[in-house]
């Protein structure tokens, strides 16, 4: 029973930091706030589970902090956005199954090599 318990109150937090983080989200200037809504639907579609919020977090404080120093959108994610939200991706294997299926991927093929 502890481990539904553990669970649900998991949830619950999950629940209350992502409600925090869309409030954030929303308080930033209009071309931070949509930047930033469109990299999190992107990276929705890689997340593994609730441990998602740190990497939306990390995003959400990169934003924050440049809006405060009006630094443009085009200068936080580069050319392309796609390669910004991979390389934050990057840093959280464990939170994304895409991250794990490449390293399974890059595992098999090394492996395959050694036979």
């Amino acid at each position: 029973m502890p481990n539904i318990k553990s669970s649900i109150n998991n949830m619950i937090k999950d629940k209350k930091r992502y409600k925090q983080f869309t409030k954030d989200v929303a308080a930033l200037p209009a071309p931070y706030a949509a930047t930033v809504t469109a990299l999190t639907k992107y990276m929705w579609n890689f997340a593994r589970s609730g441990a998602m919020m740190d990497v939306l977090e990390e995003i959400l404080r990169i934003f924050q902090e440049n809006a405060a120093e009006n630094v443009p959108v085009l200068q936080i994610v580069g050319d392309d956005p796609v390669e910004f939200a991979e390389n934050i991706m990057a840093q959280y294997p464990d939170e994304l199954w895409l991250m794990k299926y490449r390293n399974q991927l890059r595992k098999q093929v090394a492996e395959a090599e050694q036979s």
